[in-house]
């Protein structure tokens, strides 16, 4: 088995400013500065730039006009402490940026195998992403953002800087996590999650008003959603779940954006963690 730490060292090649390996592949207008690397079995795509000493790991696939900025790690070895130099991935779709200081890990045996970036993200300075996660399309992380093993962020989430996300939690869809918060448990779609003054830990404070906005939700959608808010997380909170989805109905409330953040909380509360991909992984 290969040792994971032993970095190949042969067969690069100068390539503009960087240096490329004989087994990566470069699509048409790849540019590559001063210092950047880009290693065995990378495949980048068309368009790609990767700036001052970033270097980019593989086994990795890149797709199109991803802007690698200066010193960031992109695919290097998952940080678990199982891993002995097995092959794994990372797959990341097209025009994401990656800003300075970005890393991502590629997946773990233990795990699927493969990190997946979606399309059109931003990661900016000194965020990670660990090994297994799955970040879908147009989400934006603020600096320094960290992301634990196994994580799921859904399309459309915003992360406020300074924020971590324990090891297999999943953020829903258009979900706000503010900022210095720590992520503990699923944090369900649609709502600004924030820390309180006697906690870190991120806790539903309102609809994500400004993210379903600016995502094109209607105006009786985003009612909807604030008057369901106020069912199930502050005038019925300590009732069971299954009595405020019924009052839900009783007011017309279930629509299409309802209806997933109720299923995403039955989710969350079937697993003791509060993480519902638990029940897949173990």
């Amino acid at each position: 088995m290969a040792d994971p730490i032993q970095e190949e060292v042969t067969g690069y090649r100068q390539f503009q400013g960087g240096w490329v390996h004989e087994t990566a592949q470069l699509g048409e207008g790849v540019e590559l500065s001063p210092g950047a690397v880009v290693g065995a079995s990378v495949t980048v795509g068309d368009g790609c730039r990767i700036g001052e000493n970033a270097v980019v790991k593989g086994p990795a696939v890149l797709g199109r006009e991803n802007l690698i900025y200066p010193c960031a790690v992109i695919g290097g070895a998952p940080q678990d402490l199982s891993y002995q130099g097995e092959s794994t991935g990372l797959q990341i779709g097209d025009r994401n940026t990656f800003r300075e200081g970005v890393t991502i890990n590629r997946g773990a045996p233990k795990g699927e195998g493969v990190t997946r970036i979606g399309n059109d993200n931003l990661l900016m300075a000194a965020c990670h992403v660990g090994h297994d996660c799955c970040v879908e399309d147009n989400c934006v992380f603020a600096n320094s953002v960290l992301l634990a093993g196994h994580c799921h962020v859904q399309s459309n989430c915003t992360i406020a800087g300074n924020s971590a996300v324990g090891q297999f939690s999943t953020l829903g869809r258009f979900s706000f996590i503010g900022g210095l918060a720590g992520v503990r448990k699923d944090a369900e779609p649609f709502l600004r999650h924030d820390r309180r003054s006697d906690s870190i830990s991120a806790t539903p404070f309102s609809v994500n008003t400004v993210g379903v906005s600016r995502g094109g939700f209607s105006e009786e959608a985003i009612s909807a959603l604030k008057k369901a808010f106020s069912i199930l997380f502050r005038k019925e909170r300590g009732s069971p779940l299954d009595a405020r989805c019924a009052l839900l109905a009783e007011k017309g409330l279930l629509t299409e954006e309802v209806e997933e953040l109720v299923e995403f909380m039955r989710r969350k509360a079937a697993s003791p963690s509060g993480r519902h991909l638990d029940l897949k992984r173990h």
